[in-house]
């Protein structure tokens, strides 16, 4: 009777510890039904702007490696937002020791051997993220969607297409942390399915307070040299009449540095997404070597064309295949105004 008695309590706790375990399963299952509704409840366009917001007012620190084509880096990042100003430092993890030290809009870029280059903040910022600071959602070239839940780096998180609807440009693929909207991971893509650039966090926190003390670069106290990096002028020695224009330009892309003005030699077109610049110089030493270079997504088309006995080089630098800087570059004719 004894023995009955032990093997009824104890089937009897089987059953109770049965019956926890299914309630447990079922309220997980109906926390992910849930999670997933939450989910699927914000639009692709609403996602991305979660993004575009917590890059800048999130607390974040972690590392992170991003890879193009062959070449591959790994950096450690520490973010905050303090009196409505950013504040940020990037940090090489192999290679050559290099920092990016910004204090709202100034940018320096700090090197081993003490010399500090100042960069314009446009060129300094995150370049997935930015890259949809002007995306336009309602544009045919792309098609957007929202590929559901996962996880990334132990963090819940959605995933988003951006699809290319032609050879012209490249289709992303963005994972972002369902908490607080921060990118964790991205991949861009050729037509082809071929990954050609990957951003991935490898770790991540959201610390409540980040100290002054994990902002300060490792050099900091030694910094000796200072050096602007040059923009991009006009060619002054083409023609005062003389304009550069491109006769095919991919769909969906339009000129985005202003109108075309005489003796331009710089052209810039977007398509809200992906971006390439023309660049129109004469024939002379040191001129990029004619055909195409690639790294990661970025190419590089230089070409030797002619117009009337008088030869120029047009180089086409941008997110596009080979394919199309090629079309673009070939183009290229000059007009001369009346």
């Amino acid at each position: 009777m004894r023995c009955l008695n032990y093997k009824i309590t104890y089937l009897k706790e089987i059953g109770q510890r049965l019956f926890i375990s299914v309630i447990s399963c079922l309220l997980f299952v109906i926390s992910g039904v849930a999670n997933a509704e939450a989910i699927s409840e914000r639009s692709p366009e609403q996602w991305l702007e979660k993004m575009q917001s917590a890059t800048v007012n999130e607390n974040y620190r972690g590392t992170f490696m991003f890879s193009r084509g062959k070449m591959s880096s790994s950096m450690s990042i520490v973010h905050r937002l303090q009196n409505n100003e950013e504040q940020e430092l990037l940090k090489q993890l192999d290679g050559e020791m290099g920092e990016i030290v910004r204090n709202g809009t100034q940018v320096m870029c700090v090197f081993p051997d003490n010399r500090v280059v100042q960069l314009e903040q446009s060129k300094y910022s995150n370049k997935v993220v930015q890259l949809f600071s002007n995306f336009m959602p309602d544009q045919k070239n792309y098609r957007l969607k929202n590929l559901g839940a996962c996880r990334q780096v132990e963090r819940p998180c959605v995933k988003l297409a951006i699809e290319a609807e032609d050879e012209h440009r490249y289709s992303y693929f963005l994972w972002l942390d369902k908490q607080t909207g921060l990118l964790l991971k991205s991949v861009l893509k050729n037509h082809e399915g071929i990954d050609l650039e990957r951003f991935q966090y490898t770790h991540i926190e959201f610390p409540d307070v980040i100290d002054d003390q994990d902002l300060e670069p490792m050099n900091a106290g030694s910094l000796i040299e200072h050096v602007m990096i040059p923009t991009v002028k006009k060619d002054i020695r083409w023609p005062n009449k003389m304009m550069w224009k491109s006769m095919w330009i991919p769909s969906g892309f339009m000129r985005v540095n202003g109108e075309n003005k005489p003796g331009s030699n710089v052209m810039v077109y977007s398509d809200g997404l992906a971006n390439y610049s023309i660049f129109v110089e004469k024939i002379k030493e040191g001129m990029m070597p004619e055909g195409a270079s690639q790294v990661g997504a970025t190419v590089a088309y230089t070409q030797v064309l002619q117009y009337n006995s008088h030869e120029y080089g047009v180089t086409v630098i941008g997110e596009i295949p080979a394919m199309t800087a090629m079309l673009v570059a070939e183009s290229v004719k000059p007009e001369m105004q009346k």
